[in-house]
């Protein structure tokens, strides 16, 4: 017989038996099985087995259920109340008090999900073990707020588990801390949550999910959500999470800290560092999609170059070759023209081509509406790649994609906060460019209006033009592929279209052949081409 056929046999033969020791003969060998199992008294076995068998039957019970399935008056079970009260301690049952302010309910008693689990499969995974390292401490905090989830219970009864397993491992450092914390238990469960995430894979953390352990208390979650919401949870204010505005307007999007993670894990913190950093946004060179690229001679001479550059051992050659010749070992390229003509592609598929990958930088988030933020930003950007190159062995490429707004000419009229500050942010990437190591690719429309500073310090500047007749015919060809060879020539003779325009005229080919149900004719096809063409060359209008 299992465990479970036991407590089975002890339910079913002590139902309405008035605990008459007669009518229960013959259940000494299971309460035995038992009691060796759990390792406790035998009174303490047949409470729990029968708690167990009704926990399965109603979710949970109380002292008049038991009584009830015994058939005797409930007074009769406080000779009991210290075994219920060593089995709640030892964790084998929980305890919750059902008063509520409209009605005294009494207290209640379940098996936990996790207990009837490993009771189930003969082993006891329920039973508090001694913890390797602060890793191994996360995840067992994480398996402890699962179980409270699976099981609602209750958030009292987790913050004590919490603070038990605190001090059954106080020779961890990780432990330590979080006894002598002045942080609520609650609140270091959301750190170690969104923390657990992140060593998981994961950025971004919903505030809804790492508060759902709180459900059971709609009161303090909703203060706990209300604190981060309005900035003033003490998490936050030491440093330990960040927060931003999250697809829906009453949500907000966690990320642990350097700060936060070092509070955890110590020294152990900068893995997770670098790796926070990656995850945030770095694009791995194997996810980035084989596209063929048409560009004109020059611009396809010049990629080859850089493409022979940034090649393993080449790369390494050279850069050792300048360093050893005194010279800065940092590849900083300009990509630079019209529109639509292939330079964040090119970027692209240089990185898949030597297998590097990209650290984008979002330039709106570098633009603080605080003053001093912006410049704080733009420092963090570098630093975080830093970091990202020292953990790797092929450099990453760090790319300022449509950076128009960031590399024009410096405001010379600083009198406005918001030049002071853009001022400041140039002069930080130019500082930063002065000195950089790695590769740093840059992309602009606009020409005219580029800083010299930020000229003299691309080492390649590769400009971008409308594709030539020949290119433009190979990229309509591709794109079109139902047109007529001469038709695409007329076309192609006719309009001067960027890449990404006849990219468009594409889509709309097959827009129209979809509500129409036939492929757009010649005519039709040439009125895109005129729209795009014109929508390019329109006049600026003023007042």
């Amino acid at each position: 017989m299992n465990l479970a056929d036991h407590i089975e046999k002890i339910a079913k033969k002590s139902e309405d038996s008035h605990m008459a020791f007669a009518k229960m003969k013959g259940l000494s060998s299971n309460i035995n099985q038992l009691k060796n199992f759990l390792n406790c008294s035998q009174e303490q076995a047949f409470i729990f087995a029968l708690i167990f068998y009704l926990t399965l039957e109603n979710g949970e019970t109380d002292y008049n259920e038991i009584a009830k399935h015994l058939d005797i008056p409930a007074m009769r079970l406080l000779k009991y109340k210290n075994d219920i009260e060593w089995l709640v301690k030892s964790r084998l049952l929980r305890q919750e008090n059902n008063n509520t302010m409209f009605k005294a309910r009494g207290i209640s008693f379940y098996v936990p999900s996790h207990v009837i689990d490993g009771l189930l499969k003969n082993r006891k995974s329920f039973s508090m073990v001694k913890i390797k390292d602060c890793y191994d401490f996360i995840i067992r905090v994480i398996e402890m707020i699962e179980v409270a989830k699976d099981d609602s219970g209750s958030i009292e009864i987790l913050k004590e588990d919490f603070m038990n397993l605190c001090h059954e491992n106080d020779e961890l450092n990780i432990a330590k801390k979080l006894i002598n914390s002045s942080i609520p238990e609650h609140e270091i469960m959301i750190l170690i949550f969104v923390t657990y995430k992140l060593m998981d894979g994961e950025v971004d953390i919903s505030l809804s999910e790492a508060s759902e352990f709180m459900e059971s208390v709609k009161s303090l979650k909703l203060k706990v959500r209300r604190s981060f919401l309005n900035g003033q949870n003490r998490l936050i204010k030491r440093g330990f999470i960040e927060t931003k505005s999250g697809f829906f307007r009453s949500d907000n999007e966690l990320n642990v800290t350097e700060k936060g993670l070092q509070f955890l894990l110590g020294e152990e913190a900068e893995k997770l560092i670098i790796q926070s950093d990656k995850n945030k946004n770095e694009i791995n060179f194997e996810k980035i999609a084989s596209v063929k690229l048409y560009l004109n001679a020059n611009e396809k001479k010049q990629l080859n170059t850089l493409e022979g550059i940034f090649e393993t051992k080449k790369f390494d050659k050279i850069t050792q070759r300048m360093k050893n010749n005194q010279m800065k070992a940092g590849f900083t390229v300009l990509f630079y023209g019209s529109p639509g003509t292939g330079k964040t592609e090119s970027v692209y598929q240089l990185a898949r081509k030597t297998g590097r990958s990209i650290i984008p930088v979002e330039i709106s988030k570098t633009k603080s509406m605080w003053f001093g933020e912006s410049e704080k930003l733009i420092k963090k950007v570098f630093e975080n790649y830093r970091k990202i190159r020292e953990s790797k062995k092929l450099f990453p490429i760090l790319l300022f994609n449509e950076a128009d707004g960031i590399f024009n000419k410096r405001t010379k009229n600083v009198d406005s906060p918001v030049s002071q500050t853009l001022n400041a942010i140039q002069n930080i990437i130019l500082q930063e460019m002065e000195d950089f190591e790695g590769i740093m690719v840059a992309t602009t429309n606009l020409t005219d209006n580029l800083d010299k500073a930020f000229e003299r310090r691309f080492l390649y500047k590769v400009k971008f033009e409308i594709p030539e007749h020949i290119t433009r015919t190979k990229i309509m060809m591709d794109k079109l592929p139902f047109l007529k060879s001469e038709n695409v020539s007329t076309l192609c003779e006719k309009y001067s279209l960027s890449g990404g325009q006849i990219a468009n005229i594409a889509k709309k080919c097959n827009i129209h052949e979809l509500l129409n149900g036939r492929i757009p004719k010649t005519i039709e096809i040439e009125q895109f081409c005129r729209d795009e063409q014109g929508f390019h060359d329109r006049k600026k209008l003023g007042f």
